[in-house]
Order: structure tokens, then sequence, then C-alpha cells
């Protein structure tokens, strides 16, 4: 275990930004956390409290810190994008095809054993399968072809149905009163017919909303924040497949006069001629067939398109579809990574109708960035946490995201990393892993220095390392 002895480089460069957002021993409750998630091996706070010697307070002191939250959170996020427009490299870039900037939705689940947590629900896992016990963390986030980052993030949180329900019977919302009686011994009978007419009811009582998000509504609300923030910034929007439904859709298209580039499923239906329906997957083995027979011209053709200045192709259907439920027509792709198109395709819409399908597949696979910041984050710490309290989570999953972008930072910061490889004698490179195993080497070597000085004065090794020892097993 690693014991501080003064604060990492990179947090003493970039806790500036955030001075008017606590109180004086805030923020060194602050710069300790962002600390100990940047070179704790061990997220929990016990374990960064007693990481950090030169500030050891009292646990329980700095437990309070996060869930009584004696600041503004929103006020912390607006100086963490502050922060990051400093700098060229990761300021918010002009939209243009050579930029690459665009937005991206996603959500991503944080795993914990137990119920113990507010708002904490048994979520399904479609990455590794199953049910865990879960928060579900909805992002916007920023890329470009030199940076990437989160915007805005919100975590969802599970619906009371009763509320709901009693909500639209007042507003005489028709509720089977079979359903409602059996409510509490027919659970899940009663989630799924409840969730079908809150789908139902909220069309025509949209306040219900105030009652329960959907992580459509909360991707919704943060697309409408930014928006409203930043007019001029005209950016795309990637939506995975989870996020690619006709409400949002339409809502990115015609409300916020906004381009987006979305996935489909392969059981998403199509509505072709004579208003038959027919799924992606299906529609996709007819063209597949179309294109292998020897008399027909190709259906689909070699696609370039670079990402991060490599140059990528895939094998292309494009064309124009109507798509069941949306109202409009959508830019349809569906591509191959290998020629003979075996494999699995990918299928991805937008509303540009005259778009080719290099820059919807640039779009479509650039929304990358954020599932690699949620492995990244999650490094930092980002599913953790042990706090149990809604305000103790909220405050440590933003502090997580401003840890995160103090990487980013330093990562394009020439001076920093210019001194640091002068204090350190090694090379730095460019990724966030390295950057941490790069602050705990400084923090070891703040920690030889610290013991080095204090022998030069006359001190014993057993007078120097009790009060460490001591700090440390707290």
């Amino acid at each position: 275990m690693n014991l501080l002895v003064d604060f990492p480089s990179i947090v003493k460069k970039y806790a500036v930004h955030f001075e008017d957002c606590f109180s004086k021993e805030g923020l060194v409750h602050f710069k300790k956390a962002i600390s100990g998630f940047i070179v704790s091996e061990n997220k929990t706070l016990s374990a960064i409290n007693r990481l950090v010697v030169h500030h050891q307070v009292n646990q329980s002191s700095f437990n309070r810190f996060f869930n009584n939250q004696q600041f503004d959170l929103e006020k912390i996020n607006t100086s963490r994008l502050a922060m990051l427009q400093v700098q060229e490299a990761t300021r918010f870039k002009a939209a243009t095809h050579e930029s690459g900037a665009c937005l991206a939705i996603d959500n991503t689940l944080l795993t914990h054993w137990g119920e113990c947590f507010d708002h904490i629900c048994n979520l399904r896992d479609y990455v590794n399968g199953g049910y865990k016990w879960s928060h579900d963390l909805v992002t916007l986030y920023y890329s470009d072809h030199q940076t990437d980052y989160p915007v805005y993030f919100q975590l969802w949180e599970p619906p009371n149905w009763e509320a709901v329900a009693e909500y639209l019977r007042q507003k005489d919302f028709p509720i089977r009163e079979d359903k409602w009686q059996n409510r509490h011994t027919e659970v899940q009978k009663w989630k799924n017919y409840i969730r079908s007419r809150y789908r139902l009811g909220r069309k025509k009582h949209p306040g219900v909303v105030q009652l329960y998000q959907t992580k459509i509504h909360i991707a919704e609300r943060l697309l409408r924040k930014f928006v409203a923030t930043y007019p001029e910034l005209d950016y795309p929007v990637t939506l995975d497949s989870g996020f690619t439904s006709s409400e949002l859709c339409q809502t990115i298209d015609e409300d916020l006069q906004r381009t987006y580039v979305g996935a489909l499923r392969e059981d998403q239906k199509l509505i072709l001629a004579g208003n038959k329906k027919r799924s992606l997957k299906d529609f996709t083995t007819q063209l597949v067939a179309e294109h292998l027979a020897q008399d027909t011209k190709p259906v689909f053709r070699k696609v370039g398109y670079r990402l991060n200045g490599q140059l990528k192709h895939l094998y292309a259907y494009t064309a124009n579809h109507r798509i069941n439920q949306f109202k409009k027509k959508q830019r349809l792709v569906i591509a191959f990574a290998k020629p003979d198109l075996t494999g699995t395709p990918y299928y991805a819409i937008t509303n540009q109708l005259n778009w080719g399908p290099s820059n919807i597949l640039r779009l479509h696979r650039q929304r990358w960035d954020v599932e690699t910041y949620h492995q990244e984050s999650k490094a930092e710490g980002l599913d953790q946490y042990q706090v149990r309290n809604s305000r103790a989570i909220q405050s440590y999953i933003a502090f997580v995201v401003v840890t995160y972008s103090m990487l980013k930072c330093a990562i394009h910061d020439d001076e920093l990393l210019s001194t640091i490889r002068q204090r350190l004698q090694t090379e730095t490179r460019f990724t966030l892993p390295f950057l941490r195993r790069l602050m705990q080497s400084e923090a070891l070597m703040v920690l030889v220095e610290f013991i080095f000085l204090k022998v030069q004065k006359g001190q014993s090794l057993d007078q120097i390392l009790q009060p460490l020892i001591e700090a440390a097993t707290y």
C-alpha cells in the first residue's frame, strides 16, 4: 500500500479549478478523494483516508464529507467542464468531419453485493448475463479525434409503481382492479402490467414522467441540457441499440434539430412494399443471397472510413427505409467486417437521408469511446463505492468523473508531463493506466524523500515511521 505524504502532481495542478466549490476543509477532503482514486488500489473511503497520512482526519469526518454533501455537485461539474476547456486538445471542438466531434449516450451497470444501497435494483446484465444488484448510470459523453470525456451523467432510479398507478387512477386512466388488488401477492405480474399501462398512460398524461423517468427520459434531459447550454455546438448524437428508440430519435430530430446515428438489433422490423414487416435479420439474409448470386450486381460495397487516423474497411449496404415505429424514413446501413459477408453484421440508422455509409459507420464506431470510458473509469473506482445513501453515492461518482477528467487533461499537459519526467527520470506515455502508475511511483519517491529529510534532521527511523504506520493503520 502506498502512503501519501503529499498530494500527487496532477491533483495539485488541477484542484485549483475547484477551489470555489468547497470550504477550506472540504477542499482538503476533495483533494484526498481524488488522490485516492488515482493512486490507491482500494477505492473505499476508509482505505483512501488511511492512504493520505499528511492530512489524516477521523474517518467519520471524511465519511460526513460524502454523506452530508455540503457542496453543489452541479457547480463541481461546471468547474470540471471549464477545466477541460482550458487546453486546446481537451476543449469542445467545432462540429466538423476533421475534428470528429460528437456526443454519445450510453449507460453502464455499477454492480454490488447485497441490497443495502439506496435505489439499488436487481437489473439484467446484458454484457455478462444474468441479473445483478446494480445502479444504472446514464452518461452523455463527448468525443473527438483528440480526446473524450463525460459531459453530464445521472443515476437511473427504480420506479415506485404504486405511485404511478395512483397517479393514473386519479386521472381516470383505466387500471384493472384485479391487478391493483393483487399487486402485493403477484408482484411480477403486477410490474409487467403497470409497466405497459405506464407506456400508454404517459402519452395522455405526460405528468406521470415526474414520478418515473426511464433511461430514455434521462438521456433526453441530458441532451436538452447540453443544447440549451451550448446551442452553438451542433454535434451529431450516437446511440447504441438500447437508446435507439423512435421516441428519443424523434426528439433529437424534431425538437433539438440534431443529427443522430443509432444502432438497431437484428429483430427490429422494416416496413417493406405493401406494408409488409420483415426483421432485419431476415432482410439481411436475403441481401446476402442476392449479393453472392453470380448474375446480379453487388449489393454490398467496400467502404472505407478513418477513425483516429486509421483507415478501416467494411462491406456495406446503404438505402433509405421505413423502420417500424419510426415516423420518418431512416438511412439504413448494414455492414460486415469480412468480404465474404460472414460474421455478425452492424446495423446503423441516421436521420440524414443523403449521407454516405463512410460517415455513418465512422460515427457508429466512434461511439465505442464511451464503452472504453466505462472500463477505464471503473479502474478509477466508479463501481467500487461502499457508501450506502444516495447523496454519498452521487458524490463518489462525481469525484471519480473529476479524477478521469484530470487524467485526460494531464495527458495533453506538456508542462506538467515535462516536470514529472524530469523528477522521475522516465518517459511518459499517453494512457490513463500509465499515468496512474506514474503517480504511484511519484508517491513512493516523495515518501522516500520525506524519510531522507527527516533522517538528515537527526530523527531516527522509529520516530519517522511510527506516526506513518499509526496513520496508515488507523
